[in-house]
């Protein structure tokens, strides 16, 4: 049997992390929460909310909470923390951040049941505001204890004695649906197969109305839909709401289920987010009025460095990047469509390479197997953006399959908000097919003067990734046409 000693003439360093003794550069708890209360309205019509309004919403002294924030009486109560920050109406994220800056408290956990129902009323917090009580009254209806803020608490009736809804919920469920993943995408497209918009999740709960002697069914799910099913000895009903504030006493439970369902829909959107979860991925779009080829994989070679690599293909020049987390939907989304649904979310640009031979310049022996790592990297994915552009430029793959997403293929001309140019009219029989009255339309574009499109250009551009007519027509003037962005 071999030694397990270490031969430390060998050993390659993967990981180094530097450490701050002291707290002279961290955030202070307190500078934190100052920063978050100037985002907040003030009930009084200030511009921000005070302190002591801040503590009026948490049913606590004014002078006891400024020692909690201040940490001159520090709590050990977690439920604290979380309850200033659902009053200051941040995300879970930012709730993770604050208990961090207090003391290190544990952050929210989505394996715990009622960690993950605060999770999901954080995140609803900016669309629809709770307060303690109503936070307090959701945790209780769902088997959990109210949120531990204080000891000697003012004379508050716990939420587990207030007057509740006349309902006993029985039971909940949240289900997301997808139509594309066992099968390939339906669309055949680089467009659409890493879609934000292939999840369908629906939020259900059974309420048992023990005085009318009636089981409420109640559903809602990403697409606005808010459905209730009653079933009773003399009978059943079914009846739709447009939005929770229609459906009466039902409204809470609604707004639960809304919380629900994007709570649901956001842990989804996570996992599309992580190229881990796909080995590999690749795609293509256009950028800058040019063709941008990328192509992202983890180094699952040495897990351990927890590197992604980017490799981008544009304007002829090729370059890998290496990250800290995945950056492939930055690429695949719009930038606004990727705050919207992502946030603003840095990212850590660990090293960047145009070349094989850059990435072999360092001469440091401790870099050199992870150099050799990543140079094979950038040839194996550079020989997959390779092929991607060889298969676009023959028809064998597209970016958008015309054929595929439109029966009628002059909706393209809907697409790209040329309708009134291109004279569309609708089929008087069907009126669901689009069709062309002109096979070519002249467009003034700042810039580029007088620019003919023809219905052709459009059905091309189409298949390749063009987003308006803006980049169609500058494309053109400056290229001579919509094919010259493949060479």
């Amino acid at each position: 049997m071999k030694s397990a000693s270490y031969n430390k003439n060998k050993e390659i360093l993967i990981r180094e992390r530097s450490l701050s003794i002291g707290e002279s550069d961290e955030v202070r708890f307190s500078d934190y929460i100052k920063e978050k209360r100037k985002l907040e309205a003030s009930p009084s019509g200030k511009k921000n909310i005070t302190t002591r309004e801040l503590a009026e919403r948490l049913g606590i002294d004014y002078e006891q909470f400024r020692k909690i924030l201040n940490m001159n009486k520090p709590t050990k109560k977690r439920d604290c923390i979380i309850a200033i920050c659902a009053a200051l109406r941040l995300n879970s994220e930012e709730t993770d951040e604050a208990l961090v800056l207090y003391q290190y408290m544990p952050i929210l956990d989505t394996n715990n049941p009622r960690d993950d129902l605060l999770i999901e009323i954080l995140e609803e917090q900016f669309s629809n505001p709770l307060t303690i009580k109503e936070i307090n009254q959701r945790l209780v209806r769902n088997g959990y204890p109210e949120l531990d803020i204080i000891d000697h608490r003012p004379s508050i009736k716990p939420a587990s004695e207030q007057e509740n809804a006349h309902f006993k919920l029985l039971k909940k469920q949240v289900q997301t649906f997808t139509d594309d993943l066992f099968f390939g995408d339906q669309y055949d497209s680089l467009d659409t197969e890493y879609s934000i918009y292939r999840y369908h999740c629906v939020a259900e709960m059974w309420l048992d109305d023990i005085q009318q002697k009636q089981i409420y069914h109640l559903s809602a799910d990403t697409h606005n839909r808010y459905c209730m099913e009653s079933r009773s000895a003399s009978g059943h009903n079914f009846r739709t709401y447009k939005s929770p504030e229609d459906s009466g006493i039902f409204k809470d439970y609604y707004l639960e289920l809304d919380a629900m369902a994007n709570h649901e829909l956001k842990k989804m959107l996570c996992i599309l987010n992580d190229t881990k979860n796909y080995q590999t991925r690749i795609s293509a779009g256009i950028s800058d009025d040019a063709l941008h080829v990328y192509v992202e994989t983890y180094n699952y070679t040495v897990p351990e460095l927890n590197e992604y690599y980017l490799f981008e293909y544009k304007n002829g020049l090729s370059v890998l990047s290496v990250f800290r987390t995945s950056e492939f939907m930055r690429c695949y989304l719009k930038p606004d469509v990727f705050t919207q649904i992502y946030g603003k979310k840095s990212n850590t640009l660990i090293a960047q390479y145009n070349s094989v031979e850059q990435i072999l310049t360092d001469r440091n022996p401790a870099h050199a197997d992870l150099l050799k790592c990543r140079s094979r990297y950038f040839k194996k994915l550079q020989e997959q953006a390779d092929v991607l552009i060889s298969d676009i430029r023959a028809g064998k793959t597209y970016i958008r399959h015309l054929d595929f997403i439109y029966e009628d293929k002059d909706r393209v001309c809907e697409y790209f908000g040329v309708e009134k140019e291109f004279d569309c009219t609708l089929d008087e029989e069907y009126g669901d097919m689009m069709y062309a009255g002109k096979e070519s339309a002249d467009f003034q574009i700042e810039n580029c003067g007088t620019v003919n499109v023809t219905i052709e250009d459009l059905y091309r551009a189409f298949e390749l990734g063009f987003t308006d007519i803006k980049e169609i027509c500058r494309v053109k003037r400056n290229l001579g046409s919509i094919e010259e962005i493949l060479k």
